[in-house]
């Protein structure tokens, strides 16, 4: 399963006889554009097919093997209304090989009229995609309109000077804007294409990490029996979007977990490097052989490589946003179960929006069209959300509780070793130091003979070699433990038991519309994920002498 990139389309109907080939030929070079740059993904257009503009759009998609997604102002028989009889061949026929065809919802309140209408299915179109194909020309949209200029307006989040309300499309706001001038304009511009950005280089930012993730999800293997259903309803998730979701949700839960797996086999040989080169340069100091100052300048080199390798794979960034996208998907299956429609990346907060508006928008590609499904019964959703999180989170905190109180154990042992050999190393030098002046020649792994010259330890210099590997073991344990940041996640299983707990009962006893109290939960659930993904990025891989 992978995400799919979705490209609206809004266009001008009227258009310029003299300006259809190169506006064509333009159109064709941007899809083919995306479909080159972002090769693991797939294309998908939601086009309302309206003659003109989207007719040519649409046309130039399928040329490309690109999937037609059509919401409809209104519904079929009724909008061909609006197109003259050559033109209904063109529509019906654009009709007959989309993948999916609906009657885009209503986000604003009901009005009466085409115009709302039309208005509405702007906004979906606005509303779903990650980038915007306007063949538009230019001009400034009205705070109730219904047309090209509008739909732009929807998509960069302008804002009008008459205080009127007007919708807002919540997402980095990308346009690929085509110069398309109407029939009667008396303007001489030739037909070019730029890109508009509400924030320079968003549109990238978010179709390549869309378009990693597909790739990497090539390379998991189809193993059906790591797939786990979030619903124990073994009807639901045969419906589309939920089957969707929760297919999503188990690649990228997969990917996150080997992404993992990966990062914590990087800072555990890590840490084993810092140690031997503490303990390298000690062996060295001690018996001042260059053998081993060799060998502590070829431990950094291997360190070196082996940390630019790890910061090239990305595979501790690629955990956090993985595992994210993981458990907003969880979240939305739920409130899409619930027959909810809202979009759950919305309740993102400021730094998630920052980082992950990729995710937030992975959500809205995947709830693209009708569900055509029945609510999951709120019971069943209380037994696998609010019980089943429940159950997780009182079972992590104890196994994370269990791996915080062994880490600090070691820690103190380590520590109170420390100080013992420091107290001995001292005594030694003070008082014992003459007497012990001499070689350990029945421990032979410890006696070189290199060049006729041989090298030894004193008892003196092996106390102080094992002074400095155990402090080397305490502080580099100390820095593998810390990255995994058992106390703060033991810290945040206690948060979310409590949060549930609380759910649970209101959902028992409390006066709360359920609907309202899974909304309020989904919402908790986002921002916690946001606090935990925050202090996880304070943990990279590093790169410590």
């Amino acid at each position: 399963m992978k995400i799919p990139i979705v490209i609206g389309v809004t266009g001008h109907r009227d258009l310029r006889q003299q300006d259809i080939p190169q506006i064509r030929e333009m159109v064709h070079t941007e899809l083919q554009k995306l479909k080159t740059e972002y090769s693991h993904s797939e294309l998908k257009m939601l086009n309302s097919l309206a003659c003109g503009a989207d007719t040519i759009c649409a046309e130039e998609a399928l040329a490309l093997d690109i999937s037609l997604i059509c919401p409809l102002p209104m519904d079929q028989e009724e909008y061909s209304k609006d197109f003259s009889e050559e033109e209904r061949i063109d529509y019906n026929n654009l009709i007959s090989k989309a993948e999916d065809v609906f009657v885009a919802p209503s986000t604003e309140p009901r009005k009466e009229g085409r115009d709302y209408l039309y208005r509405q299915a702007g906004i979906y179109v606005a509303s779903h995609c990650q980038v915007l194909l306007a063949l538009w020309d230019g001009a400034e949209g009205k705070p109730d309109g219904c047309g090209t200029a509008e739909t732009v307006g929807f998509m960069l989040q302008e804002k009008y000077d008459d205080g009127n309300r007007h919708f807002r499309a919540a997402n980095d706001g990308a346009v690929i804007h085509i110069l398309t001038l109407r029939r009667d304009s008396k303007d001489d511009r030739p037909v070019t294409s730029k890109l508009i950005e509400e924030e320079a280089g968003s549109l990238k930012e978010i179709l390549s990490r869309t378009d990693e993730f597909n790739k990497d999800a090539e390379s998991l293997p189809d193993d059906s029996s790591e797939s786990y259903s979030l619903l124990s309803a073994e009807s639901v998730p045969k419906n589309s979007w939920l089957k969707r979701l929760n297919i999503l949700y188990n690649v990228a839960d997969r990917l996150s977990m080997k992404c993992q797996r990966q990062y914590l086999k990087a800072i555990k040989c890590f840490s084993i490097f810092g140690f031997l080169l503490v303990l390298f340069f000690l062996l060295y100091d001690e018996l001042e052989l260059n053998l081993f100052l060799l060998g502590y300048g070829l431990l950094i080199l291997i360190y070196l490589a082996a940390f630019v390798f790890v910061k090239k794979k990305n595979f501790h960034d690629k955990y956090l946003q993985y595992r994210l996208l993981s458990e907003t998907m969880r979240v939305q299956f739920y409130l899409t179960a619930l027959g909810l429609k809202e979009n759950v990346g919305n309740e993102f907060t400021w730094t998630q929006k920052r980082e992950s508006t990729w995710i937030k928008e992975a959500v809205s590609a995947l709830c693209i069209g009708n569900p055509q499904q029945q609510p999951v019964s709120e019971e069943q959703i209380k037994i696998d959300w609010i019980d089943g999180q429940l159950d997780y989170h009182k079972k992590a905190f104890q196994r994370d509780d269990h791996k915080h109180k062994i880490n600090e154990r070691a820690t103190k042992w380590l520590l109170i070793a420390s100080v013992a050999l420091f107290v001995i190393v001292f005594a030694m030098e003070l008082f014992l130091k003459s007497s012990l002046e001499y070689e350990l020649v029945k421990m032979s792994f410890l006696n070189l003979a290199i060049q006729n010259q041989e090298y030894g330890l004193t008892v003196l210099a092996l106390m102080k070699i094992l002074l400095g590997g155990v402090s080397a073991i305490t502080v580099f344990l100390a820095n593998y433990y810390g990255k995994l940041s058992f106390e703060r996640k033991t810290i945040d299983h206690a948060k979310m038991s409590d949060l549930y707990e609380s759910a649970k009962w209101q959902y028992e006893y409390g006066q709360m519309d359920r609907k309202q109290l899974f909304r309020e939960l989904a919402r908790e659930e986002i921002i916690e994920n946001g606090n935990w993904m925050s202090y996880c990025k304070e943990n990279p891989p590093s790169f410590n002498l």
